[in-house]
């Protein structure tokens, strides 16, 4: 596995989970907008249409990266973002913190 393959699982991850926060902070406003605001019926729709539109974006970018070394699909590794080693061939997808001094 290449530096630049790392780097890239390593954006990803952060990507991953920092979308995930920011999709619950939007599913929040938006339940707020919906209860304390008298909203339109269409208005009211068209938030959870987005909600849920951003809800699937989200779980195909989970479940898009793959190990560059077998090729398993690192979504369906029991945890969001990549997992430290992949579960089929056991690469190290990503480094130790404790390892790294922090």
């Amino acid at each position: 596995m290449t530096e630049d393959d790392l780097k890239s699982l390593y954006r990803h991850h952060n990507a991953t989970i920092g979308l995930f926060v920011a999709f619950w902070l939007f599913f929040l406003v938006v339940i707020l907008l919906i209860e304390f605001f008298s909203l339109s019926k269409i208005t009211q729709d068209n938030l959870m249409g987005t909600v849920f539109g951003a809800a699937i974006v989200l779980c195909l970018l989970q479940f898009k990266k793959r190990c560059p070394d077998c090729g398993a699909n690192l979504g369906l590794q029991r945890r969001l973002g990549i997992p430290r080693k992949c579960a089929k061939c056991g690469a190290l997808l990503r480094k130790d913190p404790k390892m790294d001094g922090g």
